[in-house]
């Protein structure tokens, strides 16, 4: 056994897999038992709160397109390559 001043830390440094590495793994273990349940009941909850989809009554809706203002045009006074008079300068 260890020599240290008290014999209880020495007991639990000497059987250190056993006093702090199997307790550790332990609460790891349980910790995310418990998250799992947790997410499990959150998303059986989700699950339950969609309602059933709508049956197909057959219609076709029609919908703008949303577009305000017809298709920019490209002006005439704009040159034709594409460059500016003012980045020649």
């Amino acid at each position: 056994m260890l020599k240290y001043s008290h014999p209880t830390l020495a007991w639990i440094l000497d059987y250190w897999p056993i006093t702090i590495f199997m307790p550790a793994i332990l609460l790891l273990i349980a910790t995310l038992a418990l998250v799992t349940r947790w997410w499990d009941r959150r998303d059986q909850e989700a699950r339950e709160s969609v309602r059933q989809p709508a049956a197909d009554a057959g219609v076709v809706g029609i919908w703008e397109s949303g577009r305000q203002k017809p298709s920019p045009r490209p002006r005439s006074d704009q040159p034709v390559d594409g460059q500016d008079a003012r980045a020649a300068s």
